[in-house]
């Protein structure tokens, strides 16, 4: 290191920059003074610092809190790449889940969440036995839910997160019209949108972007859409679907699984958008060692499972 790289680094306090990360991720000059156990003055004072020393204003108001700047977020995976490698140099320890003890909440989407309990639990009580795991019903708005850190990690719909929010595309899904192997449309090898819409559809209520999407491809083709049977459980849905009288609008790796394509029939409906999925975390738990191991695993299991549907 040269002595111009020297004496920069002896003329900044280093614990700004830790303050730097705290403020991006929880965009709230309050929240970050309780994070770091300090007055709001104090981290007040060290945001004024931080703006001198990178001569840019690094966050601007909004609402009640701040929003970082571009420079800011540019400024973010250089600081914890940073912090990470400070934590490991200071405490030489490695992650070990048969010690850790804690809760780990989670709201997934109703499909992921049934097809993959069963291997989630098997890992927990193999390999974290003292971790308690809490499945919140998918909520309409997770990310406020990780940002009050009412959950620690989501499944949702692909969009756009807040800055503090961090996602891993999981899966590219189409949508399905599905329904029994029992129903009339069974017999049909290519059914068409005005054959499918004959008969009466099951709405599921938890879901009201794919369902709106549905309504609006029958008027676009200048077709009723008769719904008789609504439920927000995703579990009554397919149970609805098996009595065979109704047909269910479905992502179409439900009907891929092991468990449902023995029962349940369908046809991809190119005409509507597919179906991105993003497994989401807040900034907070971003170097938290369980969480980390934690989202680790339920990736390991979703690219399992989409090897399994491959191999047919």
């Amino acid at each position: 290191m040269n002595p111009t790289d020297l004496k920069i680094i002896q003329q900044c306090d280093l614990n700004l920059l830790l303050s730097l990360a705290i403020l991006i991720e929880e965009q709230s000059v309050s929240k970050s003074a309780d994070r770091l156990d300090i007055s709001q003055p104090a981290m007040s004072q060290n945001l004024k610092k931080l703006r001198n020393m990178f001569d840019d204003p690094l966050f601007v108001k909004q609402g009640q809190g701040i929003r970082a700047t571009n420079k800011a977020l540019r400024l973010y995976g250089s600081l914890t790449e940073w912090l990470q490698m400070s934590d490991r140099l200071i405490s030489q320890t490695a992650f070990d889940p048969m010690e850790s003890h804690g809760v780990i909440r989670i709201a997934f989407m109703d499909d992921l969440t049934q097809t993959m309990i069963p291997m989630m639990l098997n890992r927990i009580l193999a390999f974290a036995p003292n971790v308690e795991l809490e499945f919140v019903h998918k909520p309409r708005d997770v990310f406020s839910l990780l940002e009050s850190g009412e959950i620690d990690i989501a499944a949702a719909g692909t969009d756009t997160p807040p800055a503090n929010i961090h996602g891993r595309h999981i899966n590219t899904d189409s949508y399905c019209a599905a329904y029994s192997r029992k129903h009339p449309l069974a017999k049909i090898a290519q059914p068409t949108l005005a054959q499918i819409f004959a008969y009466d559809t099951a709405e599921y209520s938890a879901s009201n972007l794919v369902e709106l999407e549905v309504s609006q491809l029958a008027l676009q083709n200048q077709l009723q859409r008769k719904i008789t049977f609504a439920t927000g459980s995703f579990l009554v849905l397919l149970q609805g679907l098996l009595v065979g009288k109704h047909v269910g609008f479905l992502p179409q790796r439900v009907l891929k699984s092991a468990k449902w394509r023995s029962q349940l029939k369908g046809v991809v409906l190119t005409e509507l958008p597919q179906l991105d999925s993003t497994l989401y975390w807040h900034a907070r738990v971003h170097k938290d060692p369980l969480i980390q191991w934690f989202k680790d695993q339920c990736l390991d299991i979703i690219n399992q499972q989409q090897l399994q549907r491959a191999g047919g």
